[in-house]
Order: C-alpha cells, then sequence, then structure tokens
C-alpha cells in the first residue's frame, strides 16, 4: 500500500468516523442530557453545520488521493457522502429555521425528517466507501 493510500484510508477514517460519532452518538445524547429541546437542538444544528463543512474538506481531500483509482460505485459515495449533508445545509437548514421562527412545527418536523434522511444517506456512503475495495482493479 503506497503512502498516498495510507494517507487516504486515513482521511476516509476521520471522515467517515466524524460523521457516523456525530449522527449516531453526540447528537442522540444532546437530547437525551440537555432537558431544553430548543437548546439541544441548537447545539445540535452547529455540530451537523461544522459536520458538513468539514465532510466536504475531507471528502474533497479523500478524492483527490484517489482520482483515477476508484470505481464507479466508490466514486458515486464519495459524492453522496459529500453532498448530502451540503443539501442540508444549503436548502433545508434555511427552510428549517424559517419554520421554527414561524411557529410552524410540523412543517419543521418535515422538514427535519428529510434532514435526518439526508445525513443517514451520508453516513450509509461512508460506510460503503470503508467497508468495499477502494482502487479498481485492472481487467484480466
Amino acid at each position: 500500500m503506497s503512502r498516498e493510500d495510507r494517507l487516504s484510508a486515513l482521511v476516509l477514517a476521520f471522515w467517515a468516523g466524524g460523521l457516523w460519532t456525530v449522527c449516531g452518538m453526540v447528537v442522540p445524547a444532546l437530547f437525551w442530557l440537555i432537558q431544553d429541546s430548543n437548546q439541544a437542538g441548537n447545539l445540535a444544528a452547529q455540530l451537523f453545520y461544522g459536520e458538513t463543512f468539514l465532510g466536504v474538506l475531507f471528502g474533497l481531500i479523500y478524492w483527490a488521493l484517489q482520482r483515477g483509482k476508484l470505481d464507479a460505485v466508490s466514486s458515486r459515495c464519495v459524492w453522496i457522502a459529500m453532498t448530502a449533508p451540503l443539501v442540508f445545509f444549503v436548502v433545508l437548514r434555511p427552510l428549517m429555521n424559517a419554520a421554527r421562527s414561524s411557529g410552524n412545527m410540523a412543517r419543521f418536523g418535515q422538514f427535519h425528517g428529510l434532514a435526518s434522511v439526508l445525513f443517514l444517506t451520508a453516513c450509509f456512503a461512508a460506510g460503503v466507501l470503508v467497508w468495499r475495495p477502494r482502487i479498481r482493479r485492472p481487467a484480466g
């Protein structure tokens, strides 16, 4: 395994591990430990904000290190794991804030559900990257 491949494996570990930790442990713990759901939600939003941009950064680094080596499935998973949280940040986060500000909690809940799906999709795509071989094998 080349130094570049080891570095890309480390980047992937940080990327996937951070995503899984925030989505699967830290945010649920916030809602379990903090009695005020608004405060827990605001903290969770800040964590997702940070995770979104760290994910894009780590995803771009990973993609650059593995350019030309990824098969089609792995390439798609890289882009899905990067863009799903970005869609949350660019599209859903403003809609969620507007719904909450207007007191439309039913609408907020719908957007929250979509945001959850986006982050779970990113977690799944990162899992695929970790699980399967990332290097394209020569034909034959």
